[in-house]
């Protein structure tokens, strides 16, 4: 096909038609509507073999021990599929079916094994485990963003088990800030590194979220362990611990002097905002994502941590275990330190004439 390519400019380059080289071959794009249809071809023939499966071939199931081998041989499969036919949105698509299938049974299979009425440390770290090994191995992004998604549900659900469980959400955060300060320090790794780490802060938005919005509500959340409700604080300085970390990393990277004048300043102002928003859960987290989404240029994060705060600021603005006024007050202080590190930024990061330019 390439030499009936040359030979085709060539015969052009004798008529006087082209001059130059020959342009770079490109592989055909399909119409999004026809990658739509193949897509959800993918899923109707994985569900149709799955349901062959479970018709058919029941007695796979039987064992706890043939499930998970059902299960690792269908994610097998899928890791296959995935690696030879990258660019065949069927397959892909089949495969993506066929791996969640596989899971799915991995995890019943793994259920019945420990034969606990209700799921424990254990479980939850091996699921941890897995969905972190699929993360890393799965060659694609969706797949790595769900499996790093899932590695993060899991080891949350783990340490709620344990006298841990107050470091869960800082523990991910910080995993989650790791990854992004790596994207562009292993550029060859970035494909695998970036949608582990939207996976990771998607994960711990949504646990934090969803277990605020049950705290607003009921007063509790089933999320959420005694040990966690026990010392909430401990776990906010944890996560302030992060967020000092990510604006330490920031001052290194615009060269500021540490120790130092602007540098001492803008940390001393971020533990005051850690301090003062103690009472609200969830500042620190959105502020430390929307950090991470400025300083790496990515403004889909940036995005994302800026609708964190809002969402944490609304869910600690109703919940009903604190009065009006204390909110008021919290949420106040802690607008007006974030106003005061802003200004702080503007003068002794980007000196005067060069500010419209940043």
């Amino acid at each position: 096909m390439n030499a009936e390519r040359e030979n085709s400019w060539q015969s052009l380059l004798n008529a006087g038609l082209v001059k130059g080289s020959p342009p770079p071959s490109t592989t055909p794009v399909s119409p999004w509507y026809v990658r739509l249809m193949l897509g959800g071809a993918g899923w109707l023939a994985a569900l149709f073999l799955l349901a062959f499966v479970a018709s058919g071939l029941s007695w796979l199931v039987e064992s706890d021990w043939t499930t998970i081998a059902t299960g690792l041989m269908m994610i097998g499969i899928a890791w296959l599929l995935l690696r030879r036919m990258s660019t065949n949105d069927f397959a892909v698509q089949f495969a993506l079916a066929i791996s969640f299938a596989g899971q799915a049974l991995v995890i019943f299979g793994l259920y019945g094994l420990l034969g606990q009425a209700r799921p424990g440390a254990i479980f939850w770290l091996i699921i941890a485990l897995l969905q972190a090994m699929l993360a890393a191995l799965m060659p694609n992004p969706i797949h790595r963003l769900w499996s790093s998604f899932a590695t993060g549900v899991s080891l949350y659900m783990a340490l709620q088990t344990t006298p841990m469980a107050f470091a869960s959400s800082a523990l991910i955060l910080a995993a989650a800030a790791k990854f992004w300060s790596c994207e562009f320090r292993w550029p060859r790794k970035c494909s695998i590194i970036r949608p582990i780490a939207y996976g990771l802060v998607l994960s711990l938005l949504v646990l934090e979220l969803s277990s605020a919005a049950f705290r607003s509500f009921n007063g509790a959340s089933p999320l959420e362990s005694a040990h966690t409700l026990a010392v909430p604080w401990l776990g906010q300085l944890l996560t302030g611990a992060v967020l000092l970390w990510v604006v330490w990393r920031q001052l290194r990277r615009v060269e500021m002097a540490i120790p130092g004048k602007a540098a001492n300043s803008a940390l001393v102002a971020t533990a005051a905002i850690i301090l003062i928003s103690l009472q609200a859960p969830g500042i620190a987290t959105g502020l430390c994502i929307v950090l991470l989404g400025y300083g790496q240029g990515n403004r889909i994060l940036t995005g994302i941590g800026i609708c964190a705060l809002l969402l944490y600021a609304g869910s600690y603005y109703y919940n009903l275990d604190v009065s009006l006024l204390v909110k008021s007050q919290v949420l106040a202080a802690t607008g007006a330190a974030l106003l005061l590190l802003r200004w702080m930024m503007i003068r002794w990061f980007w000196p005067a004439g060069e500010t419209g330019d940043a």
